[in-house]
């Protein structure tokens, strides 16, 4: 009986090419890909401590944290607001319009009253912040 060194028949694969490939893969990607290309929304942002600080001139939407939405003295429904901002777009196609948030409002719901402000043929879009 001879005793000798154990072979092994498994192959050995070095790790340090393999590393190597990911990172050059990485490095690509991170190249190859452009962060700059965000889908933006162009407006103005201003904060107002007072609505009244707003010109009368403009068409004023006051979003509500509790979900309801104001149009001067009025209390709208989405389909209401819709046709009001409507009509008055109709009247004065450089009519400012002005939306005024409460901080608890929701952005996706600031930014889909934007889009129906927009889609009716506002130019003139500004949002403010009501503390």
């Amino acid at each position: 009986m001879k005793f000798g060194e154990a072979r092994s028949t498994g192959t050995f694969i070095p790790l340090t090419p393999l590393i190597d490939v990911i990172f050059i893969l990485l490095i690509f990607f991170m190249l190859a890909s452009s962060y700059l290309d965000w889908r933006a929304i162009d407006l103005r942002v201003t904060r107002s401590d007072d609505p009244a600080t707003v010109s009368q001139r403009a068409l004023v939407i006051r979003l509500k944290a509790d979900g309801s939405s104001r149009m001067g003295r009025d209390m709208l429904s989405p389909e209401s607001l819709r046709s009001r901002i409507e009509t008055a777009i109709a009247e004065n196609s450089d009519l400012r319009v002005t939306i005024l948030s409460e901080p608890d409002v929701p952005l996706q719901r600031a930014v889909d009253t934007l889009d129906i402000v927009t889609g009716l043929g506002a130019t003139n879009v500004s949002f403010a912040r009501v503390r």
